[in-house]
């Protein structure tokens, strides 16, 4: 019988007990109402085809599945299912009905599931944990939940295009109807639609309908799937909680949690926030106080400074008051001075009046002489401008005999260039009249195109005959290789290590592959990598060899061992992803030392052993530690000859040592505390003749096949030598003569050439001789020109030469005005000098009222310069005062009256003095002290909301946690009272508890357990427990969640799986006993074999899938459970 079943299986699990439906057909069937007689009837059995069981009831009522599909053979899957239950005992959002079509096992099939227990049983392969899958990803759920990462598309049934499930959900009391989810997968996008109740959804309303009705797939609490029982117990204790709150708590307990988390977050935010504000605040007024004293001296000097400022605008206004008055009594001292020389000037007229006459005549001789001066000067100016002229005729004229000069030398150069171009017109006249040789360049092409051609035959020639010649070589290499491989290994029979090595090569090719790549890569691990121990270890007695090596298993002698994680990691990517080869790779973090054997070696020998396996055991310490956690040599005793009795008997009493070898036999003792002091194995095993570690002579079959292959090798090399030769002097050859065609054919391209540049030369040459002819005479119009300019220059030369004599004479004209100008001037200074000096003899007659007038004139031009300098003075003092006359005015001005300014300026000296004595250490030490001023109350400020948010989130905290916390504890307690009385009845131990922390992020549940007399409760992982323990620990912590659980389903998948027939059966128990309950969730436990004699109860339904080749359209008659329950009563009641 097959493992799944083929395309064309059929389940359908209706309204029927038992379902075996055909591809065409399935089979539904209504309620049968039992007789008050039917022995059946606490079984509640009915057959698939409609019967209550029995042969010749209710034979005929079967409906037919007008719907399905035409019928054909194939491969059919039988579900049986048992206990029919009414829909009101569904909680909202249980499962009513699954409905599959091509879902991954399935072609078709329909499960009608009960309120309570639903034990889903079949072999291996038949589809079990399929019905899981649709219910995760019919639900919105992904297919990660189930620990499986496949995509979506992998769910259709193989050679289908897609799958369809639809899940019918319990309505909730406030609907009409129940849910029904459709979910549509098709294989080729990997895409998936979901609807409701017949209508189209999306992900996010399933999403939202799974929420209210408090389906948490995700939650390992409520959705333990097979793949996913080992990440139970790996759960950590804080989401452990987390999942037990989302199980079996109302919404609020997670909320509450949720919020005290994130308030606790926010506290310690706030609390380290506020203690950084507080020590910041500290710190500041500390590096405030650091500067009163420098604060206090700047204060003062700024008082100073201040005092400073105000006398100096004090002074201002009392300067300005003395120059007020100076003012005011020069304007009267000038007054007094102005009429006094008035009163003098009119006592003295008669005396002056000739002087006066005189100085007239005088003035008036003065004006002619400044007259004449300037006739004087302009007669020099237009000398000067005269000789000017000179000067640039003659500038002119040199300009003019260049040019000519230059104008010749340029028409002597043209007419030098006019006679070379007639002589290379000529020339080409010549050549043009000379006819070229004869070119044809098509056939110069095509004998060209035919060496070319012949070229490229020898170069690929020379190329496919190069490829034989790389290929010969690269097989010669590799030949070369393998002999030298085989030397290596042909020395390697002459030592020891080389015959391990040897040995390696043939019983673990992936490992000697390994071994040789390590050896040349070790400075790439961060610590030494060992190579497998049977190159590494040895034995240091060889009486002890097989006794050793029967403690080790064939990948023990061949692993690898690291000594760091990261060196682990890189050297399985180097193995696995790079070199694709399959070896072990084992890495040991414990010291060599910390492996203590479990009794003195002189106890030890009492009881009959020589030592134990590390005694006789040497190699790197690493390496010996990784064998000692893998296989306990440390606790593996030896000897080699058989115990007593008396020795064997004290070796299982004494319950130290549980493995040993002894003589030619490997024991090993089993306790089983569970079953009893008394329950203790023993099992033994002959000692096998062990492959290493042994001293082997060298194996001479193989020595004589290394010399055969390294003389086939030799014989090799050398034809592939010959032929390489052979091979590369025809490659040679085959270039050479390649060379020899392409230099002629360069030969014919550099003629071809020649010849074609003479007759393009040739056929080019009408055109140029007429371009020359063009160029000759626009050289001789231009040789005319040039004779032309010479013309025009030679006469501006002669009409330059004119212009030079005419500004000659005119420059000698001015100069001769210059002349009489000068001698007019001298006659009339001699006239000034006569007329001064009666002047000066009239003054002398008269000196004394002339000095007194001028005295008088000039003590007025005195008090005159002094009353300006004395109302600048003021206008000054004045502008300097104006912008200090605010609100100060009426201090200022009392401050300087009656103060005149030199009393003022000793004041202010007097405070730069106090002002010079005040100094302080830092110049800036004030505005710092008022920025930290302002910093500290901003600081202030902040720290107070910190207190004031720190205060807030303590109400908080407080006001949830005392909400949270009692019934988080009454939760666990009761948690803790179900899962101690589950463990009671299989005699074990086991508690919940809450484990509690000032941060509410590691508030966490643990489970201890206890599983043998003696032992102390250990917290539940994936550590301290075997499987079985574990499964047992999770499927009583889950069903003590039972009676609290709020969601409405919840799966187990396969967790009785690795639990001895004792603890299956205690389990089953305990698990009927809590799921059967009245107004109790959903439960689904999926198994694949059950013991027998187990506990039934009616709320059960147990549906039962068969699957296989030969499950035919009769299915439904051969797997009729009535039938079943009919013969068993028949055998009992014989």
């Amino acid at each position: 019988m097959a493992n799944r079943p083929s395309q064309g299986d059929r389940v359908n699990s209706d309204h029927s007990d038992i379902s075996l439906p055909t591809p065409s057909r399935a089979a539904s069937h209504p309620p049968h109402k039992p007789s008050a007689d039917d022995p059946s009837e606490n079984l509640r059995l009915r057959g698939g085809d409609g019967s209550r069981g029995f042969a010749g009831e209710d034979e005929n009522e079967v409906d037919d599945d007008e719907d399905g599909p035409p019928p054909h053979r194939g491969r059919r899957a039988a579900v049986t299912r048992t206990n029919i239950m009414t829909r009101n005992e569904f909680q909202p959002g249980a499962i009513v009905r699954v409905k599959l079509q091509n879902f991954v096992t399935y072609e078709k099939a329909k499960f009608s599931l009960g309120p309570n227990l639903n034990m889903v049983i079949g072999p291996n392969g038949t589809g079990k944990s399929s019905l899981i899958c649709a219910i995760c990803l019919g639900l919105g759920y992904p297919s990660s939940v189930l620990g499986r990462a496949s995509a979506f598309g992998e769910f259709v049934k193989h050679g289908k295009d897609e799958a369809e499930i639809e899940i019918e959900l319990q309505r909730k009391t406030v609907h009409d109807q129940n849910y029904i989810v459709g979910l549509c997968i098709k294989r080729e996008d990997n895409s998936r639609k979901f609807t409701l109740n017949g209508s189209r959804a999306t992900l996010k309303d399933i999403q939202s309908l799974m929420r209210s009705l408090r389906i948490q797939i995700d939650n390992l609490c409520q959705f333990l799937p097979q793949d996913k029982v080992a990440e139970f117990a790996g759960l950590s204790p804080v989401e452990l909680l987390e999942k037990t709150l989302l199980a079996a708590a109302p919404p609020e307990m997670s909320n509450w949690q949720n919020e005290l988390r994130e308030n606790f977050r926010n506290q310690k935010e706030a609390q380290r926030s506020a203690e950084q504000s507080s020590e910041q605040l500290s710190k500041m007024e500390s590096r405030q106080n650091v500067l009163q004293a420098d604060v206090e001296k700047l204060r003062e000097r700024r008082e100073i400074q201040e005092t400073i400022v105000k006398l100096e605008k004090v002074c201002l206004v009392a300067r300005y008051h003395v120059a007020r008055k100076q003012y005011a009594a020069l304007k009267a001292q000038r007054r007094a001075a102005e009429g006094e020389l008035k009163a003098l000037q009119e006592s003295s007229a008669p005396s002056l009046q000739a002087v006066n006459h005189k100085q007239e005549y005088q003035g008036q001789i003065q004006i002619v002489v400044d007259y004449r001066k300037s006739a004087l000067r302009n007669a020099e100016a237009a000398a000067e401008e005269a000789s000017g002229l000179v000067d640039a005729a003659e500038s002119k004229l040199h300009e003019l005999s260049t040019k000519i000069n230059a104008e010749n030398e340029t028409f002597a150069a043209k007419r030098q260039e006019l006679g070379r171009f007639r002589k290379r017109l000529t020339d080409m006249e010549a050549q043009y009249k000379q006819v070229p040789r004869q070119f044809d360049g098509a056939d110069w092409n095509r004998r060209i195109r035919e060496q070319e051609h012949l070229a490229r035959d020898k170069k690929q020639e020379a190329k496919e005959v190069g490829e034989e010649v790389d290929k010969l070589f690269a097989k010669g290499k590799e030949r070369s290789r393998e002999k030298a491989t085989v030397v290596q290994n042909m020395e390697a029979l002459e030592s020891a290590q080389g015959l391990l090595e040897v040995q390696l090569r043939k019983i673990g090719p992936d490992a000697s592959k390994g071994w040789e790549w390590l050896k040349d890569n070790q400075d790439q691990f961060e610590k030494e990598v060992f190579g497998p121990p049977m190159l590494s270890c040895s034995v240091n007695d060889q009486r002890f060899s097989q006794l050793v090596q029967s403690q080790l298993g064939h990948n023990d002698f061949l692993c690898f061992t690291a000594q760091t994680k990261n060196d682990h990691k890189k050297l399985s990517d180097q193995f696995y992803n790079k070199m694709r080869i399959t070896v072990t790779i084992r890495t040991c973090l414990t010291s060599y030392h910390s492996f203590q054997p479990p009794l003195p070696n002189a106890e030890l020998r009492a009881l009959g052993f020589d030592g134990y396996v590390t005694d006789f055991l040497e190699g790197p310490e690493p390496v010996l530690a990784m064998l000692c956690a893998e296989k306990r040599l440390h606790q593996s005793a030896v000897a080699l000859r058989p115990l007593s009795d008396e020795q064997f008997d004290r070796v299982q009493e004494g319950e130290k040592i549980s493995h040993f070898a002894c003589g030619n036999k490997l024991h090993r003792i089993i306790r089983r505390r569970e079953y009893g002091p008394t329950a203790v194995t023993t099992k033994s095993t002959p000692i096998q003749q062990g492959k290493f570690w042994t001293d082997q002579p060298i194996d001479a079959a193989e020595k004589a096949e290394l010399a055969r292959k390294f003389t086939e090798l030799r014989e090799e090399i050398a034809q592939y030598t010959q032929q390489w030769k052979q091979a590369n002097a025809r490659r040679m050859e085959l270039v050479e003569e390649q060379k020899t065609i392409e230099a002629k054919v360069e030969q014919l391209k550099t003629e071809k050439n020649e010849l074609q540049k003479e007759h393009n030369r040739w056929t080019a040459l009408p055109d140029r001789i007429e371009s020359e002819k063009r160029t000759v005479r626009q050289k001789a119009a231009e040789l005319d020109e040039g004779r032309a300019r010479q013309r025009e220059l030679e006469q501006e030369k002669s009409q330059a030469i004119l212009d030079k004599a005419k500004a000659v004479l005119g420059h000698q004209k001015r100069i001769m005005g210059v002349r009489a100008a000068y001698q007019a001037l001298v006659e009339v200074q001699l006239l000034l000098i006569e007329a001064k000096s009666d002047v000066t003899v009239l003054k002398e007659k008269n000196s004394a009222i002339v000095q007194r007038l001028e005295e008088a004139k000039h003590n007025i031009a005195v008090v005159k310069r002094q009353l300006e300098e004395t109302k600048n003075d003021a206008a000054l003092a004045l502008d300097a005062v104006k912008p200090h006359l605010g609100e100060e005015k009426d201090e200022l001005l009392r401050l300087a009256e009656g103060r005149n300014p030199e009393d003022i300026e000793e004041d202010i000296r007097a405070e730069q003095a106090k002002l010079e004595v005040i100094q302080a250490n830092n110049p800036q030490a004030l505005e710092e002290f008022e920025s930290w001023a302002r910093r500290i109350d901003a600081e202030k400020a902040s720290h107070e909301v910190q207190e004031s948010r720190l205060a807030d989130l303590n109400a908080k905290i407080e006001k949830v946690k005392s909400q949270w916390e009692p019934r988080l504890d009454e939760l666990v307690g009761k948690i803790n009272d179900a899962f101690g009385y589950n463990f009671e009845q299989i005699s074990c131990a086991g508690e919940v508890g809450v484990h509690k922390d000032e941060d509410f992020d590691k508030w966490a549940i643990e489970i201890r357990v206890r599983f043998r007399e003696g032992e102390t409760l250990q917290r539940l992982d994936q550590h301290r427990q075997s499987g079985g323990e574990r499964a047992v620990s999770t499927i009583f912590y889950l069903m003590s969640l039972q009676s609290m659980a709020q969601a409405p389903f919840r799966v187990v998948d396969e967790i009785n799986q690795g639990m001895d027939p004792r603890n299956e059966r205690m389990v089953h128990e305990r698990m009927v006993e809590i799921a059967c309950r009245e107004h109790t969730s959903q439960y689904f436990l999926i198994t694949p074999k059950l013991l027998s004699g187990l506990r039934y109860d009616e709320r059960m339904r147990v549906h039962t899938i068969v699957s296989g080749e030969h499950v035919d359209d009769q299915g439904t008659e051969k797997m009729n459970l009535a039938m079943f329950a009919k013969i068993q009563r028949k055998v009992m009641g014989r």
